[in-house]
């Protein structure tokens, strides 16, 4: 894998693929590059997908509200809000990624997990649960 600052090019490629139904199905714009990965930035809502490159390599998917002002809220992690809205279990939103293999599948069941989570909660219903989920 790569340092955090050096990006696999890959992990980025399957970003941009698997998460492709936020530009083309929910009205975001992106992916931008960050540090840690890539940012898409929609309607309220701004979703970053990471790669932590360390000791316990992680892929980790956070959502924050983001006000009409423009000004993001606190973040909540995406396993933690598909619980919270009774998508299912955590475990269907694994962080582990200690192989090349592995971060490539964890990529695509956030995207899943995501994509099942905002099929039953609009923009502004997740930017509710994540403020009222962060305590923010």
């Amino acid at each position: 894998m790569g340092s955090e600052l050096d990006l696999p090019d890959e992990f980025r490629s399957e970003v941009e693929a698997a998460f492709s139904f936020l530009l083309e199905e929910a009205g975001f714009a992106g992916p931008e590059r960050t540090k840690h990965g890539l940012l898409f930035r929609g309607p309220g809502l701004d979703v970053d997908v990471w790669l932590f490159d360390g000791r316990e390599p992680q892929v980790s998917t956070g959502l924050a509200a983001v006000g009409p002002d423009g000004i993001r809220g606190r973040r909540a992690w995406l396993d933690e809000l598909y619980v919270a809205a009774g998508c299912g279990p955590a475990q269907d939103v694994p962080g582990s990624a200690p192989t090349r293999r592995s971060t490539i599948k964890r990529v695509h069941q956030h995207a899943t997990a995501l994509r099942r989570l905002m099929t039953g909660l609009s923009a502004p219903e997740l930017s509710q649960l994540i403020i009222r989920f962060t305590g923010s």
